[in-house]
């Protein structure tokens, strides 16, 4: 690969090179070539980015008829799906992700902003009952000015996720994407600007996250933020943030469940538990990685585990029939084996996997890997790794199970496995999740656009996507009028 692909920040509705005039470079984990220059984003382009937000929130945008945001926001979902292969090959090419899951993702991106067109004129105040005299009724305002961070590991998907229901909302948006991966960002910003988006309320800056992240949540033009990312660096945000009482949502880890029961279907729960594991190379959220299984069929998953993984093609992720491709970075790659030298100094016993696939010499890979003999307190059980790591943990009954899951730290997804519906619903109430499927692992690109998405304890605050998004980006109102003619005293 040559490096011929430049991109500059999209302030105020233009493409502009950072006032610093810095780039940096964008190296593919495929090969670990250069793949694109991209414009540094410093403190100074934050305050050039939220002045021009400021004008456009101070401007028509959120006063425009909602019906009418959401033609716009219609038009940059066109403008996605029209462009969807481009900006699929950028994700790929500059995280990793397998070209059948960029596609999956560019596709879920545009139909997240054609939610959101058609979702703000149904988002009501709402009239309370006061008696004769007095009428009551709340309003939904706009926040304001939004920052949006936004991982490496979803990189169009998030950046869709936080900005459509902000500009639906009436704010106007600065959004700064993750180092590794920014192109798709900037290619969305491309969509905006092709749809007339107005100056200013889409602003997209990439750059350290470090550098700016302070100047972001102490920003006195800066109303809100809203960040995806791991769990200290949003314990921060926070804490900067507090004394402006920014308004700050959260998602961040996970270390979720798969609780196999022995009454499930094993073939199917065996099976899935590969991709809820593995898919995207373990750099998700939601990704399964404690698998829970009755005694009793422990030996039989992971032998079910064991065999599909033996179809389980890694390589080139450029190739349509590639199930995972390489991890994001050096750095992410010798995280993930540091974690399988503790797992093994912890005694578990390393069943497959642990370092780079065989025949794969070039690029951030990593063979699947599955420990068993492991407690739930080893660190492999309790911290996110991000990468390609399962810990199998038996358990022998309903409540033990309840337990496990529930001691870590984090409560962000979970998947529960029987075919006993009472059992079911019992765990589903008592797990410390915000998400649960049953008998799958669900999928936030063919699901979750329409459900809220998010978690308890370490995991975050606030709830994306679907309906209650909207209530992140909104203020609630509340309007008592007096309609009685009678003078009386106070």
């Amino acid at each position: 690969m040559t490096q011929s692909k430049q991109f500059q920040l999209f302030i105020d509705g233009e493409f502009v090179p950072a006032a610093s005039g810095e780039t940096f470079t964008v190296i593919s984990p495929i090969d670990g070539t250069a793949y694109a220059s991209v414009a540094k984003a410093g403190v100074e382009d934050i305050d050039l980015a939220a002045a021009a937000a400021r004008r456009a929130f101070a401007g028509a945008w959120p006063r425009m008829l909602p019906f009418d945001r959401g033609r716009v926001l219609q038009e940059i979902a066109n403008a996605i799906r029209r462009r969807s292969e481009e900006i699929a090959t950028a994700e790929t090419m500059s995280g990793g992700k397998t070209i059948s899951n960029s596609l999956n993702e560019v596709s879920a991106a545009a139909r997240v902003f054609e939610y959101y067109a058609g979702a703000m004129d149904k988002f009501f105040g709402s009239t309370i009952p006061m008696g004769a005299d007095l009428m009551d009724f709340t309003i939904r305002e706009p926040v304001g000015v939004v920052a949006q961070i936004t991982p490496w590991n979803f990189p169009i998907l998030a950046a869709a996720w936080k900005v459509a229901p902000a500009i639906a909302s009436g704010c106007s948006v600065i959004l700064k994407p993750a180092s590794n991966t920014p192109v798709t960002s900037l290619l969305l910003a491309e969509a905006a600007q092709a749809a007339d988006l107005p100056a200013g309320v889409l602003n997209v800056l990439p750059g350290p996250g470090g550098a700016l992240g302070n100047h972001i949540a102490t920003h006195p033009l800066i109303n809100k933020i809203a960040f995806t990312g791991e769990g200290r660096t949003g314990a921060a945000l926070v804490k900067a943030a507090a004394d402006d009482i920014k308004r700050v949502s959260l998602e961040l880890g996970g270390k979720s469940p798969n609780i196999i029961f022995a009454d499930a279907n094993i073939k199917k729960a065996g099976n899935a538990a590969i991709s809820a594991a593995f898919g995207n190379a373990g750099q998700s959220c939601s990704a399964r990685t404690r698998i829970l299984v009755e005694r009793g069929v422990h030996d039989e998953v992971l032998e079910l585990m064991q065999v599909g993984l033996q179809n389980w093609r890694i390589g080139n992720p450029l190739e349509p029939d590639t199930d995972m491709g390489p991890m994001v970075s050096a750095s992410q790659w010798q995280t993930v084996k540091d974690y399988v030298s503790i797992g093994v100094s912890e005694g578990a016993t390393l069943v497959c996997g642990g370092d780079r696939p065989e025949g794969l010499s070039d690029g951030h890979y990593f063979a699947p890997t599955i420990f068993t003999d492991v407690d739930n307190s080893m660190r492999i059980a309790q911290e996110e790794i991000f990468g390609p790591v399962a810990a199998i943990i038996p358990f022998d009954t309903e409540e033990e199970a309840i337990a496990i899951a529930n001691d870590s730290p984090f409560g962000l997804n979970a998947s529960v496995w029987t075919r006993d519906i009472n059992r079911a619903l019992r765990v589903v109430r008592d797990l410390d999740s915000g998400m649960v499927s049953v008998n799958s692992h669900g999928s936030a690109s063919r699901y979750s656009t329409f459900t809220p998405f998010g978690g308890m304890k370490k995991s975050g605050i606030g709830r994306e996507l679907g309906m209650n998004a909207l209530d992140l980006y909104t203020e609630l109102k509340n309007v008592i009028i007096d309609i009685s003619d009678t003078t009386t005293s106070e």
